[in-house]
C-alpha cells in the first residue's frame, strides 16, 4: 500500500517538471522570434536593422561575409535610456520638521549617468503624491536631508533618478513614519466670558485648529489672577479632557477684575494662550470702619465712620438706623457717598427722645445689596426738666417773700438744682438764687430776702438737672409762668393763707380718679349680675323640669356651701361652674326635645 502511493506521488511529480519546462520553452521561443522579429538583416543594402531598441543590445556588432575569419569592420552600438528606479528610501533619522533620506542608486543606468534625484512626498497614508511640490536634488548622491515639515505628521517617500534621457518610474515609498512634536501653535477662542455670582466666572471657548496641536491634543490649562497683581501670582486649573469646552471658576474675590487665560497642551508642552479680562460681580459691601461718637445731647447724636475696607461694588450711600424700645427705624436722609469730607462721613441724627437707650447702625449699600452693619449703643444725654408748679407765694416780712413750689412732672435722672428768679418790676434786672435739690423731696420752699417795700415783683422758678455726658454741664429746664405780688407793709394780714403742703390736684390726678371710679362701678355691676344668676337662675331650671321630677328634688348641697335663699319649698344652693354648665346643656337638649 505504501508503495503504490509513492508510485502515485512520483508519477504526478514527473509530469509537472515537464509542464514547467515546456513553458519556459515556449517563452523563450516567444523571446527568440521577437529578438528576431527586432533585428532584421536587410538584403537590400546588406544592413541591420534593430526597432525597437534597448539598453540589452549594446554591444559589438561584426559583419562577415565569403568565409572571411575577421571582419573588416567592427560597428560598437551603444543604446541608451532612462535609468532603472532607485531602491526604496530609508529613514536614517527625523525631528518634528525635518527627515534623513537615504537609498540605493539604479542597478542599471542604462548607459546614461544619473544626474540627480526627485524626491516626492505624501502627507499621511492616503494622502496624494501631488499634494506637496517634489524636491529636486542637486547632485548623484544618494542621500538627502528633507526640511519644512509639519510636527507629528505622518509622512512617506518615494525617489525617482534623472538621467540625460529622463526620469526613471518611482521606486518603491518607504515605510510610513510620524515626525516629532512639538509645542501647540494654537489658540483657543474665547466665545463667552462673564460672572456667574459675585466669586465666580464662567468662560467657555472653541478648540483651535487640529494642524496646530502638533501633538496628542491632552486637555486645557486655565490661569487667572487679579488683573493688580504681578504676573507670577496666578492659579491654575488643568482640564485634562480635550472635548470640555467651557468651565466655571470659584472662590473668587468680590467685585474684582480678573484676567483669564486658556491654553491647550500636549505631551511637549502649552501652546500660547488666549486672555480674557472678566469681573465678578458685586458683593455685600463690608462694615463701615471707624464707627465713633462726636456729639451727644438730649435729643441728637452727631457719629462719624470710614467707608468700609472692602466696598464690593460700587458703594451709592449709606443708610443710619436707629434701634430703641425693640424698635428699628431707619433715619432719614439717606447719606450719599458723595458726602464724605476727607474722606470722612459724618451724620446727625435728630428728634431723639432724651435720656434714652439708643443703638446706632450704619450700613453701606449698593444698587444690589446692603452692608454689614458697623454699630455703637449709647445714650442721649439729660434734658431739661418741666416746669414746677407753685404752690404758694406771700408775704413774709416787709422785706421778704416766701415761695413754694413742686418738683416738675417731667424729669431725667434726677433734679439737681433749682434756680429761682426774681426781678423788681420797676428794673429789668433779674436776680437768681440757686439751691441744691432732690428728687426724693416732693415740695420745696424758700424765703427770697433783702426785697424793696412798696414794691412789685415777678418770681418764677425752674428745674436745673446735671448732664450725664458731661459733668460740668447743667442743663437747665423750663420756668413756670412767672407771678406777680406787691411787697407793702402789713401785707402778710391780707394775703390768703399760704397753702401748706397739702397734694395739689393736676390733670393726672383727675384722669386717675375717674378711673378708679369706673373700675369699681364695673365691679359692681358684674358682682349684681353674679348675685342674680345664683339666687333666680336656679328657680328657672326647676319651673322646666315635670312635677313628678320637682317632688323628688331634693336640696343639694355640694362641696360643704351654705344655701343662700329658700324659695317655695325649693332650696337655692351654689354649685361650681362646671356642674353649672352641664346643667344648662343638658336642660338645653331637654326643651329641645319636649
Amino acid at each position: 500500500m505504501a508503495h503504490d502511493t509513492w508510485s502515485s506521488c512520483s508519477y504526478y511529480a514527473h509530469f509537472v517538471v515537464v509542464v514547467v519546462v515546456v513553458v519556459v520553452l515556449v517563452v523563450l521561443r516567444r523571446t527568440v522570434r521577437q529578438r528576431h522579429r527586432r533585428i532584421t538583416l536587410l538584403p537590400d543594402n546588406f544592413s541591420l536593422h534593430i526597432s525597437p531598441t534597448s539598453s540589452a543590445d549594446t554591444a559589438e556588432y561584426t559583419c562577415l561575409f565569403n568565409d572571411r575569419h575577421s571582419p573588416e569592420a567592427i560597428a560598437d552600438l551603444l543604446v541608451q535610456d532612462v535609468p532603472d528606479p532607485p531602491g526604496r528610501p530609508l529613514v536614517v533619522s527625523f525631528t518634528s520638521r525635518s527627515v534623513d533620506l537615504s537609498w540605493a542608486h539604479s542597478q542599471d543606468a542604462r548607459n546614461a549617468p544619473v544626474t540627480n534625484f526627485i524626491i516626492e512626498t505624501r502627507v499621511g497614508e492616503n494622502g496624494d503624491w501631488n499634494q506637496v511640490p517634489p524636491i529636486y536634488t542637486k547632485s548623484q548622491l544618494a542621500s538627502y536631508q528633507v526640511t519644512d515639515l509639519l510636527p507629528f505628521t505622518v509622512y512617506s517617500f518615494r525617489i525617482i533618478a534623472v538621467n540625460e534621457l529622463g526620469h526613471s518610474v518611482p521606486s518603491k515609498e518607504s515605510y510610513y513614519f510620524v515626525t516629532l512634536r512639538e509645542a501647540p501653535t494654537g489658540k483657543p477662542v474665547t466665545t463667552i466670558a462673564h460672572n456667574t455670582s459675585a466669586t465666580s466666572v464662567y468662560i467657555s471657548w472653541k478648540p483651535p485648529p487640529p494642524d496646530t496641536i502638533l501633538g496628542e491634543f491632552l486637555g486645557y490649562r486655565i490661569t487667572y489672577r487679579t488683573r493688580d497683581r504681578h504676573p507670577d501670582d496666578v492659579k491654575e486649573i488643568y482640564i485634562r479632557d480635550s472635548t470640555v469646552e467651557s468651565h466655571e471658576i470659584h472662590n473668587l474675590e468680590t467685585y474684582t477684575q480678573y484676567l483669564v487665560s486658556i491654553q491647550v497642551f500636549n505631551p511637549e508642552g502649552l501652546g500660547p494662550p488666549t486672555t480674557v479680562l472678566v469681573m465678578t460681580d458685586e458683593g455685600v459691601p463690608t462694615k463701615p470702619r471707624n464707627l465713633s461718637v462726636l456729639e451727644i445731647t438730649s435729643t441728637t447724636i452727631r457719629i462719624s465712620w470710614l467707608e468700609p475696607e472692602k466696598r464690593n461694588g460700587v458703594i451709592h450711600g449709606y443708610r443710619v438706623y436707629y434701634v430703641y424700645q425693640n424698635q428699628t427705624l431707619l433715619h432719614l436722609p439717606i447719606l450719599k457717598n458723595d458726602a464724605a469730607q476727607n474722606s470722612v462721613f459724618y451724620y446727625t441724627l435728630t428728634n431723639l427722645k432724651p435720656y434714652t437707650d439708643y443703638r446706632i447702625i450704619v450700613t453701606a449699600f449698593t444698587l444690589k445689596y446692603d452692608g454689614e452693619p458697623s454699630e455703637v449703643s449709647l445714650r442721649t444725654d439729660v434734658g431739661g426738666p418741666s416746669p414746677p408748679k407753685v404752690v404758694n407765694l406771700t408775704c413774709h416780712s416787709l422785706d421778704t417773700l416766701f415761695f413754694s413750689w413742686r418738683i416738675p412732672r417731667v424729669y431725667h435722672a434726677s433734679i439737681d438744682f433749682y434756680i429761682v428768679n426774681y426781678r423788681n418790676l420797676e428794673y429789668d434786672e433779674a436776680h437768681e438764687i440757686r439751691i441744691s435739690a432732690n428728687a426724693s423731696i416732693v415740695e420745696t420752699s424758700m424765703v427770697i430776702p433783702n426785697l424793696t417795700t412798696n414794691s412789685a415783683y415777678e418770681v418764677k422758678v425752674r428745674g436745673a438737672t446735671v448732664s450725664t455726658v458731661n459733668p460740668k454741664k447743667v442743663v437747665l429746664g423750663t420756668y413756670c409762668e412767672p407771678i406777680k405780688i406787691t411787697l407793702r407793709a402789713n401785707c402778710e394780714q391780707y394775703q390768703p393763707p399760704p397753702l401748706r403742703h397739702n397734694p395739689y390736684v393736676d390733670q393726672e390726678l383727675v384722669i386717675l380718679a375717674g378711673i378708679v371710679i369706673g373700675c369699681f362701678s364695673l365691679l359692681l355691676i358684674i358682682l349684681a349680675i353674679v348675685l342674680w344668676r345664683k339666687c333666680f337662675h336656679a328657680t328657672y331650671d326647676a319651673d322646666d323640669q315635670r312635677p313628678s321630677e320637682r317632688t323628688d328634688q331634693k336640696p343639694v348641697q355640694s362641696n360643704g356651701w351654705k344655701t343662700s335663699c329658700d324659695s317655695n319649698g325649693i332650696v337655692q344652693t351654689s354649685i361650681p361652674s362646671e356642674e353649672y354648665i352641664n346643667g344648662q346643656q343638658q336642660a338645653m337638649i331637654d326643651r329641645f326635645h319636649r
